[in-house]
């Protein structure tokens, strides 16, 4: 880990059923808090008011505000990233062409189902130094990576570690883009084409 990452971590984990309801319950709170109000709102009074829990609760798991969020994020990332595994996994025997473009809308639909929430953490001041970004873009190649490996004759595996990174940062910036800034006039579904275009042309071999 990078000596300047953050990887905050609770004051203990949930073991039981009712205990993790509590824990989800209070990242759900601060997701509403973040959404409604802002991150410079975001307290822990706040935040388990939104609950319906007691402070002293509140603090049985999370020191502070900040790790709270960082939980947050770490959830809501990890929960992306295993839907879009599946949806990988799930599109191995289909046509490049339209799996790709199935699994980039895929990507896409995953983020906007939660656009507010995503809106709301790039707000968040200390975003970019924890580690779960950083798994992020590492489980992202590596799922880039999976699906390449079943198209063999289809995808440039010289090339492809500069193509997967590549890739990984033009999806990542052009859909934070949509859904911060979607530009007027233009479809998303026409977006999607393009975007797909773009990802396979530095994918495949050249001819």
């Amino acid at each position: 880990m990078k000596p300047d990452r953050l990887d905050p971590q609770p004051r203990k984990w949930p073991r039981q059923a009712r205990s993790r309801a509590t824990f989800d319950a209070l990242l759900d709170a601060t997701a509403r808090v973040l959404e409604d109000e802002g991150y410079a709102a975001l307290t822990t009074n706040r935040v388990a008011e939104r609950a319906g829990a007691s402070i002293g609760t509140l603090y049985e798991y999370f020191p502070d505000g900040d790790t709270m969020v960082a939980l947050l994020v770490a959830r809501e990332i990890r929960t992306v990233l295993d839907a879009l595994e599946a949806s990988m996994n799930a599109r191995h025997g289909e046509p490049f062409e339209p799996a790709m473009r199935t699994w980039l809308g895929d990507v896409f639909e995953a983020l906007y189902r939660r656009r507010k929430l995503v809106r709301a953490i790039t707000s968040v001041p200390f975003l970019g130094r924890l580690r779960v970004v950083d798994e992020l873009a590492i489980r992202l190649v590596a799922i880039a990576a999976t699906g390449s490996a079943h198209r063999q004759t289809e995808v440039d595996l010289a090339g492809l570690p500069h193509a997967i990174f590549l890739v990984s940062h033009m999806v990542r910036g052009a859909y934070v883009a949509m859904l911060l800034g979607p530009p007027k006039g233009v479809a998303r579904e026409a977006l999607l084409d393009d975007l797909t275009e773009l990802v396979l042309r530095m994918l495949r071999p050249r001819v």
